[in-house]
């Protein structure tokens, strides 16, 4: 969590990137914790986490991860994941006409540590994010202030190489 020293104040994209690690804090994901907040205008449309289908048993109360069980790593065995990404969580929760646009906040954390995880859309998010009509994807890349990049939404890497 980006906080402000002295006088200053937090930059808005940092001050997003907090919103949506405090959302990640809600993921039920045991491998990867994500948030996501969708900001139009300055103002907050929409937010999302990682986690199973409402009224479905998630992976913490199971207390297991498909994923983790076969030592799966970041891009591989989403089809025996039983989470819906912290993005296409975010963009269920709204409109196209409110993401055309608009511009989405990624925030990744380590469970173990509640360490910032080098933030980034899957492939199939990705899509979703492009499809949505979303401007930029930001990612927190690192806990300091300042430590995130820009992507423009055209950018985003949607198939898999």
């Amino acid at each position: 969590m980006v906080l402000p020293t002295n006088s200053t104040r937090i930059s808005k994209e940092d001050t997003y990137l907090n919103c949506a690690e405090v959302f990640a804090y809600r993921s039920t994901c045991l491998k990867r914790k994500y948030g996501a907040v969708i900001v139009k205008n300055d103002a907050v449309v929409s937010t999302g986490y990682n986690g199973s289908p409402r009224g479905y048993e998630n992976c913490l109360e199971r207390g297991t991860c498909p994923r983790m069980e076969q030592n799966m790593h970041q891009g591989e065995g989403y089809g025996i994941c039983r989470a819906i990404h912290a993005e296409a969580n975010a963009l269920l929760n709204c409109s196209r006409q409110q993401t055309i646009g608009a511009d989405l906040y990624l925030t990744g954390i380590n469970p173990k540590d509640n360490s910032i995880h080098k933030a980034k859309p899957c492939p199939v998010c990705a899509r979703l994010i492009i499809q949505a009509g979303i401007r930029n994807v930001i990612l927190r890349i690192g806990k300091n202030a300042g430590d995130y990049i820009t992507i423009p939404a055209e950018e985003l890497q949607w198939i898999q190489l």
